[in-house]
């Protein structure tokens, strides 16, 4: 059997790389103020594009308590959900753009620990406030982390208050 190196994998752990971003989003929105970014798990998949009947940026999901404790048992922190980031799909997207995309899965991650479903009031806001093409490869999209930027301001008059647990 031989070894594969890290560029061959076709799964890379990007907790490094990601997590600075959740924590800024999560300490800027209160509406993800539930939520722990140590128990994330962030990961590129380089092998799939994710399903064939739409595109695919990122899926969250939670980590079976099997994998959570064979993970904590090989030294790392017990990960209870998983941000699987699509290479293929997400490859040409700025940093803006990735912000923007970890927000949307971290708004997946719901208070009482359960995944869920885009509802209107999600995607709403995220398509009035970064526009329905916000992760095109040829479109701008504000950065959320940015000090002046906020979805009072980025949606206007279509904005709405989140309310938790909805």
């Amino acid at each position: 059997m031989s070894v594969k190196t890290d560029a061959e994998f076709d799964y890379e752990i990007c907790s490094s790389r990601i997590r600075p971003i959740a924590e800024a989003l999560i300490k800027k929105y209160d509406e993800l103020h539930h939520i722990d970014p140590d128990k994330i798990l962030f990961v590129v998949n380089h092998k799939s594009a994710g399903s064939k009947k739409q595109m695919t940026l990122a899926k969250t999901t939670k980590i079976s308590p099997k994998w959570t404790e064979l993970i904590y048992q090989l030294g790392s922190c017990s990960y209870f959900y998983m941000i699987e980031f699509y290479a293929k799909t997400t490859a040409t997207m700025d940093e803006s753009q990735m912000v923007a995309l970890v927000y949307r899965e971290l708004r997946r991650i719901g208070p009482e620990g359960e995944i869920l479903t885009p509802d209107v009031h999600d995607w709403w806001q995220i398509l009035m406030g970064l526009g329905r093409k916000w992760f095109y490869p040829d479109s701008t999209c504000p950065n959320l982390l940015d000090e002046n930027v906020d979805w009072k301001k980025l949606m206007g008059t279509y904005y709405e208050e989140i309310h938790q647990g909805e």
